[in-house]
């Protein structure tokens, strides 16, 4: 039951988001918006930041679940295509919070996904090169901020273009990159 009112709120929360930002959000609109009352929110969450949280959470666990595996052969390409159409699919949403104090957890939560793609991909290569776990783990943050970078940005233009054809852009500048990183990171020990 409860996960089901946790649902609740953060569907009432993503519908409001898709209108307006979340800086504009109040407690309750939230409740009143999905039938609940504002105890039960407070039983639930401290305040809209900890709902937006849990509801970033929620979406990185169905996003896990629809991406289980990204191709490893490919240097990131398919981790920035498979964050950018999640984030497509929920375009206002997305760029509301962006446009609000809700920015810092689009960011944790765009890391921490494109983090765990990236990081199955390096690990498996790492692995056959024999690059220790630390340096699999360093090199897939590095490329992680930098994809969230480059993704805010897209999400700050608008997220205007296909996404296909926008990530293709980068492609001379990924090809090799990871397998290069990872001989080098082999050889330096």
């Amino acid at each position: 039951m409860a996960q089901m009112t946790k649902l609740a709120l953060s569907q009432s929360l993503r519908q409001l988001m898709s209108e307006r930002t979340l800086d504009k959000i109040t407690v309750k609109e939230v409740v009143a918006r999905c039938g609940v009352n504002r105890q039960t929110f407070y039983y639930h969450f401290k305040d809209i930041y900890d709902l937006l949280d849990w509801m970033f959470a929620h979406d990185g666990e169905e996003f896990a679940r629809k991406y289980p595996r990204i191709d490893i052969d490919d240097d990131g390409q398919n981790t920035m295509i498979a964050i950018c159409k999640s984030l497509k699919d929920h375009r206002e949403v997305t760029i509301n919070v962006y446009h609000s104090l809700g920015r810092e957890r689009l960011d944790r939560y765009l890391c921490r996904e494109a983090y765990k793609l990236l990081y199955q991909s390096i690990k498996v290569k790492g692995d056959a090169l024999g690059v220790s776990d630390e340096n699999c783990r360093l090199l897939a943050n590095f490329y992680k901020h930098a994809f969230v970078g480059i993704t805010l940005d897209w999400v700050q233009d608008g997220m205007a273009g296909d996404i296909e054809d926008i990530v293709s852009r980068f492609h001379p500048i990924l090809s090799g990159t990871f397998d290069s990183a990872l001989k080098r990171m082999a050889m330096s020990h």
